[in-house]
């Protein structure tokens, strides 16, 4: 298990990530669906450990868009041990306590927010696509919106994620977007020929809108955990070219301390 050190110190906010070794967490890869009886085994001993009921859980299936939503009620539980009825969406967003926030992650940018006075948890999946659709301003403007949450009273935590130097694209479309430019740097000619391979700081682009957004530079914590050279992470990037069986996805659980409602 691995937990943002900054964000354990706000007590009714709970968070964890689980690893490798917790076996995978997803129920679908790649648009193929794994053994989900194996996987509902990992999901309820990873649960068990942290100590949080998988009936109190929701699970995101993403869409790699930008909507973000508040908890159906009818999907807590149910969406943990039926595939089919997780929620299709890019980020969550409760003020009930006791419900737990379920994302699967392999390299993408989990965030998880935190209004540590409005008492507002969010966990959002911030991919290629959904930075680039400014996905975490959008989160902001979301809580600030439907929560009356002001931005400085927003925490932001980045967990284990691709780092800039371990995220590279061939030629990708938003090269000559300028709202890229300070986040897209030429690294080598492609084998191929014209073409070029980019590093892609997704994490600059994110903190960047965050900014943006009125989050307060001191208020966002980012995980140095970088799943492409961390083994102890699934990693899509490390592992696209494995058999099915032989991937992944690790889990992000976020909730805030309560008995619900």
């Amino acid at each position: 298990m691995y937990q943002i050190p900054e964000l354990q110190k706000n007590p009714k906010l709970f968070h964890a990530f689980s690893m490798k070794g917790d076996g995978n967490m997803a129920n679908s890869i790649l648009g193929k669906v794994v053994n989900f009886e194996n996987v509902l085994a990992n999901r309820k001993r990873f649960l068990e450990k942290i100590e949080v009921d998988i009936k109190k859980c929701i699970c995101m299936w993403v869409t790699h868009g930008d909507e973000i939503i508040e908890v159906p009620k009818k999907s807590v539980g149910i969406s943990m041990r039926d595939y089919k009825r997780a929620v299709k969406v890019d980020g969550l967003i409760t003020d009930k306590k006791g419900v737990y926030l379920f994302l699967l992650i392999a390299d993408c940018l989990p965030l998880i927010f935190y209004d540590y006075k409005k008492e507002v948890v969010a966990l959002v999946h911030a991919g290629w696509k959904g930075v680039d659709l400014e996905i975490a301003k959008k989160a902001v403007e979301k809580i600030q919106k439907e929560y009356g949450s002001k931005p400085k009273d927003i925490i932001v935590g980045v967990g284990p994620h691709a780092h800039k130097d371990s995220f590279i694209k061939e030629d990708p479309m938003q090269k000559n977007d300028p709202r890229w430019k300070s986040f897209i740097d030429r690294v080598r000619p492609c084998q191929r020929g014209k073409g070029r391979y980019f590093n892609v700081d997704l994490m600059g682009f994110t903190k960047k809108q965050l900014l943006d957004a009125g989050v307060r530079k001191e208020n966002i914590y980012v995980s140095d955990v970088d799943t492409v050279k961390d083994k102890g992470y699934f990693s899509h990037v490390r592992e696209k070219d494995l058999p099915i069986e032989k991937q992944g996805r690790f889990a992000c659980v976020v909730g805030m301390a309560g008995s619900g409602s």
